[in-house]
């Protein structure tokens, strides 16, 4: 399977005041038409303000170009690309049909999926939308991260080219049930926590919600 990059983003860490809020972020991504270098930490000239937003199970962020018709009218200014500081918009590659452990080509490198992005209240503060989070987390549009198994150059003429489908077919949107819906449904969080290629980040809590005696309800 083949995916369509929409554009290749980088963005450098500034002051940002948006409303009452100012914090540092390098969410004003732009797109990038000339090959970049990809590590294990991320594209060359793209910076991270704050730690958990990084590392290598954090190499490289996507968001999904199909849900961009969804926020035209939630967002704005809405851009076409970058809409929410991601670092590859593709196109048709989503959370239900991307598993944990899933690994592409990406032009000269090779990456995995590693975790769901977290909404963050940044978005909220940039666009003023503030159920922005919630908004993200009930549709469960929030995209994911990926981690580099092997460094190279990359551009945005190049398709996201699936090499292995993890066996264990865990979907990005089935981690984000357990992270926000069913955070003590057992079952579901067996199958999480059995994917070698889960973020360390990520697994830890969930293991703590595996290892309560809270239920839920309706599981």
């Amino acid at each position: 399977m083949r995916y369509q990059v929409k554009s290749l983003n980088v963005g450098k860490i500034e002051t940002l005041t948006y409303g009452k809020r100012t914090f540092e972020s390098a969410i004003r991504k732009q797109s990038v038409a000339k090959p970049i270098f990809l590590s294990k930490t991320g594209l060359m000239s793209d910076e991270q303000a704050y730690e958990h937003h990084g590392g290598e199970d954090k190499a490289l962020c996507l968001y999904p170009y199909d849900y961009y018709p969804y926020w035209q009218e939630i967002v704005h200014p809405f851009s076409e690309t970058a809409l929410f500081g991601e670092n590859l918009t593709v196109e048709g590659l989503k959370e239900d049909n991307a598993h944990i452990g899933d690994i592409f080509s990406f032009g000269e490198a090779i990456i995995q999926v590693s975790e769901p992005r977290n909404p963050c209240y940044k978005l909220a503060a940039k666009y003023e939308v503030p159920d922005m989070v919630v908004r993200m987390r009930d549709t469960g549009y929030t995209g994911f991260l990926f981690r580099v198994l092997k460094e190279g150059m990359v551009s945005s003429n190049d398709d996201l080219v699936l090499l292995e489908s993890d066996p264990h077919q865990v979907s990005v949107a089935l981690v984000n049930e357990v992270k926000f819906f069913e955070r003590f449904n057992k079952a579901k969080l067996e199958k999480v926590l059995a994917i070698e290629a889960l973020s360390e980040s990520l697994r830890a809590p969930l293991l703590k919600q595996y290892q309560s005696d809270k239920t839920n309800e309706w599981s």
